[in-house]
């Protein structure tokens, strides 16, 4: 029999928060009132407040003095640390996976991924795809601080995955996303080669080829103010 899962009402402000932010239905920056968000919810301020601690602690939003709390601002500079952070403990787990896993059911699951990525029908789709790819690496890692440390970033991933979706959902410019199953057909070659380098060039050319997307619909973002 399916559970169902009740949520309180922290976390009921929590995801609705959590998901207009990720989504960029909240512009960057912008000031969070308390009093407008209890006032919109229909909630006391103590669950709008342990709400927000959570975000701060996800790095989605940050605290000023006298100001209070603020959607966080994202630069061009705080991507490339974000990916480069992120690229760090991808090629951890790719290490300890290809140390510890079975090398043979990595590859067999990676391929699948791939195929999926191959029949996929828009880029959210394509990101699934993807996520599933580099899971598989983590899930072989045998090592759950660093999987819980990867879950930390899981919300500038998010919004850095809404920037790299704009063109495509919206039919502009940014070329066709299954040019990026190249970098995992790289991949899947390095697992079954057991070539952990090749599997880290991998990894670091498809964080630059979804950098460029990314950053010129930042760009695009911040013009509409």
């Amino acid at each position: 029999m399916a559970v169902i899962k009740r949520l309180s009402l922290v976390d009921q402000v929590y995801e609705k928060l959590k998901e207009r932010i990720v989504q960029l239905k909240i512009p960057f920056g912008s000031k969070l009132n308390v009093s407008k968000l209890q006032e919109e919810y229909g909630v006391s301020s103590t669950p709008v407040r342990e709400a927000l601690n959570r975000l701060l602690n996800e790095g989605l939003i940050e605290f000023e003095n006298n100001v209070g709390a603020r959607v966080i601002d994202v630069t061009e500079e705080d991507i490339r640390q974000f990916q480069e952070v992120s690229l760090a403990y991808e090629m951890a787990a790719a290490r300890y996976a290809m140390k510890r896993g079975d090398v043979a059911q990595m590859s067999k699951e990676i391929y699948s991924y791939i195929e999926d990525y191959r029949q996929s029908s828009g880029v959210l789709e394509s990101c699934k795809c993807i996520k599933n790819i580099k899971d598989v690496f983590y899930k072989q890692a045998d090592n759950a601080m660093l999987v819980n440390k990867m879950a930390s970033l899981n919300g500038m991933d998010e919004i850095l995955h809404s920037l790299f979706s704009m063109p495509r959902e919206k039919g502009g410019s940014g070329g066709q996303y299954h040019s990026g199953i190249a970098y995992f057909e790289t991949i899947y070659e390095a697992v079954k080669e057991n070539n952990f380098a090749k599997v880290c060039d991998g990894l670091e050319g498809h964080q630059l080829w979804a950098r460029k997307y990314i950053v010129k619909n930042l760009e695009t973002v911040k013009a509409r103010g």
